[in-house]
């Protein structure tokens, strides 16, 4: 069911008329992800937590392919499912799955409360695993294989300091699991199922994390061989490389982009 890589190299990178759905679509890297691969060809459909869509998504349209926005919470199993059943009536199919939806809580182990806890876990990767069952049993239907790909952290492959996160770190380690064990049941299947683990990215997250603590930009620019933290574009090589028949022998495994984390 994989495909045969016998296509030229720019043919394997293509994704037209591929559905990708993007959790945490409406910000952050979700929507980086959601703007290169529209123009791979793929068509997007973002799911976030905002009631109206971001103005972002109706650009993807002038690239020739159809996106649309889902309201829904990656924590409510059943919402999650009826939504992304919808997609699937919608779109005709779903061929990729990028859980991208995550949040941090940047203080000391000792001041994490329940709820911090709770919080991050159930979206970190409780709403990891709904997004990826709800999209692979899709994909199992349409018995036309699919590729997921997880978003980790290079905090999923060691601690983050100087920041202070611990149930953030806990919950990349966590994806990078689910990961190894999610490919090996659905191979079968012809569903390859990878991550991404970021460094240090210029999100809006952190650009308020850098407002807040001064200093910490400086902290987290000296951590890397390249003495900057990164640029959300700077991941979408390896995205395109995953969700593409470009990456068809590659499956359970992560591809570490932190600019040579020191």
């Amino acid at each position: 069911m994989f495909p045969t890589p016998t296509a030229k190299l720019p043919q394997r990178f293509a994704l037209k008329d591929k559905t990708i759905v993007i959790t945490g679509g409406a910000r952050g890297l979700g929507l980086s992800f959601a703007t290169a691969l529209a123009e791979a060809g793929a068509n997007i459909a973002a799911i976030d937590l905002n009631d109206s869509p971001p103005s972002e998504l109706d650009k993807l349209q002038a690239l020739g392919v159809k996106a649309k926005y889902y309201a829904a919470n990656v924590q409510d199993y059943d919402g999650l499912r009826n939504t992304i059943e919808r997609i699937a009536e919608e779109f005709g199919s779903i061929d990729g799955c990028i859980p991208a939806a995550g949040i941090m809580r940047d203080k000391p182990f000792l001041e994490h409360t329940a709820k911090d806890i709770n919080d991050v876990m159930g979206v970190n990767i409780i709403g990891v695993m709904y997004t990826v069952q709800h999209c692979a049993a899709q994909m199992v239907k349409q018995n036309t294989g699919g590729n997921i790909v997880c978003i980790s952290s290079s905090a999923g492959h060691h601690g983050c300091a100087p920041m202070t996160c611990a149930a953030y770190v806990a919950s990349k380690h966590a994806v990078l699991g689910l990961v190894k064990q999610v490919a090996g049941e659905l191979a079968q299947h012809g569903i390859r199922c990878n991550s991404i683990s970021p460094g240090t990215m210029r999100t809006a997250m952190l650009k308020q994390i850098f407002e807040d603590t001064p200093g910490r930009e400086q902290l987290l620019n000296s951590g890397s061989m390249l003495k900057r933290v990164g640029e959300p574009d700077e991941l979408h090589g390896a995205m395109l490389y995953l969700m593409s028949d470009a990456s068809s022998y590659m499956t359970g495994n992560d591809i570490l982009v932190d600019g040579g984390k020191l």
